[in-house]
């Protein structure tokens, strides 16, 4: 008898990391994408509009589901106090909320590199610094970082609430996959490939764990991430390497 697929959620599914995992991601797992705008690349997968901002809109909508892979937010570093509080911290407590009473087994959260931001910084001016790891307090100095700490810590209430939880530190992914055209220090300390982001997010739905961080960025050269830990708990071994291109 054929094992049926995981059933798995992706929020923000129309984003530049959602159109990657919805592609990386479909042929392993029976993928639902919700969005307020349908993805060019959902490749057969079920659809539902959403806009997770509208917590009266959310009841029942995780209802099936294995896990739930949460993208939603804005992105930008710089956008307004006003949408980063919206659709980065409100719509993400939504979510989480909307999960754990659904009876969703486990949550892969988007956390970013922005959550180690000013430890980057330094890495970046001082080679000599020791790689950033895991258990590096947060250091955040914008509000988009600061809503990825907000996320972690809720997640942490969850496992011990019982569900899985994993956050994934993303670094910089690209749409198109060329990083060479945003070249220059951060990019090649951050830099994560299509084909290692999908893996990244592969190994956190099925990993055993309650709650785990771990980061989800490529082998290079001149990054600055320790992963020895992300590859020991998380399994995950990055095969790109930004300064091999």
């Amino acid at each position: 008898m054929t094992k049926a697929k995981m059933k798995v959620g992706i929020t923000g599914a129309s984003g530049n990391i959602g159109s990657t995992l919805c592609k990386g991601l479909a042929a392993a797992y029976d993928l639902v994408l919700f969005d307020i705008k349908e993805p060019r690349n959902a490749n057969g997968s079920r659809f539902v509009p959403i806009d997770f901002g509208e917590r009266e809109k959310l009841d029942g909508l995780f209802a099936g589901l294995d896990a739930v892979i949460h993208l939603v937010g804005d992105p930008r570093p710089n956008a307004s106090r006003q949408s980063t509080m919206r659709n980065n911290y409100a719509a993400t407590s939504y979510a989480f909320e909307a999960a754990k009473i659904a009876g969703v087994k486990k949550i892969v959260f988007a956390s970013s590199n922005f959550y180690h931001e000013a430890d980057i910084g330094e890495a970046l001016s001082n080679r000599s610094s020791p790689r950033i790891t895991l258990d590096r307090p947060p250091t955040p100095q914008c509000l988009y970082g600061e809503s990825k700490v907000f996320g972690e810590s809720i997640g942490r209430h969850l496992a011990y609430l019982g569900m899985s939880f994993v956050a994934l530190r993303i670094g910089w992914s690209v749409p198109g996959d060329d990083p060479l055209r945003y070249d220059g220090a951060y990019m090649r300390g951050v830099y994560c490939s299509h084909r290692d982001l999908v893996q990244a997010f592969d190994k956190a739905l099925q990993v055993q764990t309650d709650f785990l961080a771990a980061f989800a960025v490529s082998n290079n050269g001149h990054g600055v991430f320790d992963l020895s830990e992300t590859r020991q708990k998380l399994g995950f071994i990055p095969e790109d390497d930004m300064d091999a291109m």
